[in-house]
């Protein structure tokens, strides 16, 4: 549901697949039978009240990032779900791309991590929500990748748009471990890079690039380390497949879904607050 520039990315991509089939449902029409699943890419404010029917009939749900712009949203999802039973899926790409699944795997040789930096850009905002829940959702699922926990607190401030930002500038505390986020939708070039810096060498992942990954070691110097062939898409939807295929339910996703939501909003109130660090 939801046939917008992503969401028609989505349907190509699904139709690749052997032995899948699409069908357009009205936003409030009765689910067809035989539906196996159901993916969500309408704006993201209305991606509760368009879920929720779905979970609470047990048909399993794929929900484009973010999961809501509203955590009493992401709340009602994830009750839902647990209440029902239904597997759920919240869509957060960067999670499926090899060259980041790779860098995962290299973070020992980084030694401990000092910090990380996140720069992501492009030049069309969203009308339905602001920059912050455009862009975060993909920062902060990767940082948590990382890190394994959620952030603990958040400084934010707004660069252009006031408070409904159209460029940002982010500061979440993991542990005491700073990531900060620049984001911006006036850019004329599309940008999306995480820089994760060690005491021991610097890994960077840069999803524009023809290497995707790049390993800057204090000692041995330049080095772009190798990872397998894949469509993140392609492989998040095989995912959400499999999860169908299975009938089981990944409390992960959902939860997961929630504290970015969580730390989104927490990212707003400090930009009210003018920086102010918020807790999350």
């Amino acid at each position: 549901m939801g046939r917008g520039r992503w969401g028609q990315t989505i349907e190509r991509t699904l139709l690749s697949l052997p032995d899948v089939s699409v069908t357009a449902i009205p936003r409030d029409g009765a689910p067809p039978p035989g539906l196996d699943g159901v993916l969500i890419a309408t704006p993201s404010a209305s991606h509760a009240d368009v879920a929720l029917p779905y979970i609470n009939a047990g048909i399993a749900t794929f929900i484009e990032k973010p999961m809501t712009t509203a955590v009493a949203d992401a709340q009602r999802i994830l009750d839902a779900a647990r209440q029902s039973g239904t597997p759920v899926f919240v869509g957060h790409i960067h999670l499926y791309s090899p060259a980041f699944r790779a860098a995962r795997e290299l973070l020992p040789s980084l030694g401990k991590i000092q910090y990380l930096l996140c720069d992501s850009a492009n030049g069309y905002g969203r009308a339905d929500s602001s920059v912050l829940w455009d862009w975060l959702p993909h920062d902060l699922s990767v940082a948590r990748a990382i890190f394994d926990h959620n952030p603990d607190s958040v400084s934010a401030w707004s660069i252009a748009g006031g408070t409904e930002p159209m460029a940002a500038v982010s500061r979440f505390l993991f542990g005491g471990t700073p990531v900060i986020s620049t984001i911006s939708c006036l850019s004329p070039a599309r940008r999306r890079q995480v820089t994760i810096v060690g005491d021991k060498a610097t890994l960077v992942f840069d999803d524009r690039a023809e290497r995707r990954l790049a390993l800057h070691d204090n000692d041995k110097g330049l080095s772009y380390p190798a990872y397998s062939e894949g469509m993140p898409l392609t492989l998040e939807m095989e995912a959400f497949l499999q999860m169908i295929k299975m009938g089981e339910a990944d409390p992960s996703h959902i939860q997961d879904g929630l504290d970015i939501v969580r730390a989104i909003a927490a990212a707003e109130s400090s930009i009210l607050l003018e920086g102010q660090p918020v807790a999350i």
